[in-house]
């Protein structure tokens, strides 16, 4: 469940580092675990810490062990088995479930058009049933939680991640960027800026659903993911949780006046937020150089690969030249591909990078089909999120948000890592959700 580009080539921490964080986090998530006192709850937390932990140990867990799956692929399989047995199975009626599984079912569909039943279709069939599975878990936490204090919970499975992070700093263990061989990225000997990212962004989405921290604490928590992302040097992310932070940061500040101050406020707000962009934008000028030159409008991306130049293969990290590769090979496909695409995953047999968008990746692997029913999934959840009449309704529909712009420029819903993202903001739409619905009921 990685792909082709990834491969072994970050550089790890050392063992003496790897193991005791491990340990350490091993002891404490136990704990975290016992006092949820709730399946589905105490699966999600153990999962994800799970998922994290064997993703620093990547030289190791990313190898062929079994059928050519590696042991993070048999582990997400059997987390997602065992994840089954925890959740409420009353819940997979929810009607909002249903874009999911005609993903699922489109899937299937496309793989026996295009040759029948692949390794590659029971790695997408275990992703988007691992997304439900996280969906229906934080569902079903959040409702037999008190006062919110899962969501606290759940911060207790990214500590090894920062832990990690803060070692490779100290140790000075960095990773090359993709377009800058002097810039680092400092990911915790993670294999990726992409999923590390992704981890990081998730903490910072779980830290503004909580509702039990000081609102220091919460603060300097959300400074921290921010500060983590930054040293990760992936801007994608970077550019992705900026609608989550602005619903934040704005939403926090407006509780605090009376109705009649709120007009001022928004206006000092956009202030504030004019200077902020203004000082990022200075501060990484140098990082974000060729996204200006890109929407210059002086070059034309839309064309064969192969006739891209060196320049402009080289602009947003090779991204418009990745895209153009995966969308001119769908057109020269038959019309069976143009309506369900070449089947799931089978892109591998034919590109070097995944295609680094989600959009084009579904165009190319289920046709126009795939890009509607994944247009679905998205709307639906993004109009769920509107619907909510809660404090954190504008924090919600920043996270939807910031996942779609996620999308644009990378593959979450490609990741197990990015699963979880989606299925703790699906979830909690859906929590909220039903307390409005409890309300008449209980008037």
């Amino acid at each position: 469940m990685i792909s082709n580009e990834l491969g072994l080539h970050s550089p790890s921490l050392p063992a003496y580092l790897l193991y005791p964080v491990a340990l350490l986090s091993l002891l404490i998530i136990l704990f975290v675990m016992a006092r949820t006192r709730d399946r589905s709850g105490a699966f999600l937390i153990g999962a994800t810490w799970l998922r994290y932990v064997m993703s620093a140990f990547h030289t190791v867990t990313y190898r062929p062990l079994a059928a050519g799956m590696s042991a993070n692929a048999l582990t997400s399989i059997g987390l997602f088995l065992i994840g089954l047995m925890t959740i409420n199975w009353r819940h997979l009626l929810l009607r909002f479930l249903l874009p999911f599984y005609v993903l699922i079912a489109l899937a299937i569909i496309s793989a026996i058009a295009n040759g029948g039943v692949t390794p590659g279709l029971i790695t997408v069939i275990t992703k988007h049933g691992y997304l439900i599975v996280v969906i229906l878990s934080v569902f079903g936490a959040m409702q037999r939680a008190k006062s919110g204090d899962f969501m606290t919970s759940m911060l207790w499975s990214f500590f090894p991640v920062f832990a990690y992070q803060a070692l490779s700093i100290v140790f000075g263990v960095g990773k090359l960027t993709e377009t800058d061989a002097t810039a680092m990225s400092y990911i915790g000997g993670y294999n990726h800026e992409a999923a590390f990212s992704v981890i990081l962004a998730t903490c910072l989405t779980v830290i503004c659903f909580t509702t039990g921290l000081n609102k220091h604490v919460k603060t300097g928590l959300v400074l921290a993911c921010v500060a983590g992302i930054v040293l990760a040097n992936y801007r994608t992310t970077l550019v992705a949780i900026a609608p989550l932070l602005l619903m934040y940061f704005a939403f926090s500040s407006l509780r605090r006046f009376p109705l009649r101050d709120r007009p001022f406020v928004v206006s000092a707000l956009i202030v504030v937020v004019a200077i902020a962009l203004g000082a990022v934008s200075l501060l990484f000028a140098e990082r974000f150089n060729d996204v200006s030159v890109a929407t210059s409008g002086d070059v034309n991306f839309f064309k064969p690969a192969d006739q891209y130049t060196v320049e402009e293969s080289r602009l947003l990290s090779g991204r418009p030249r990745i895209w153009s590769a995966y969308i001119f090979a769908w057109m020269d496909g038959d019309l069976t591909e143009h309506v369900i695409g070449f089947g799931p995953e089978s892109w591998n047999d034919i590109f070097p990078l995944y295609a680094h968008n989600t959009l084009v990746n579904y165009l190319y692997e289920y046709g126009i089909v795939g890009v509607l029913v994944l247009l679905w999934v998205w709307f639906s959840m993004l109009a769920a999120a509107l619907r909510v009449r809660h404090p954190h309704a504008g924090v919600l529909v920043g996270a939807h948000l910031s996942f779609l712009v996620l999308n644009m420029s990378t593959m979450p819903m490609w990741m197990v890592e990015g699963n979880i993202l989606y299925g703790i903001i699906c979830g909690y739409t859906l929590y909220l959700l039903s307390l409005q619905k409890a309300q008449p009921r209980r008037a």
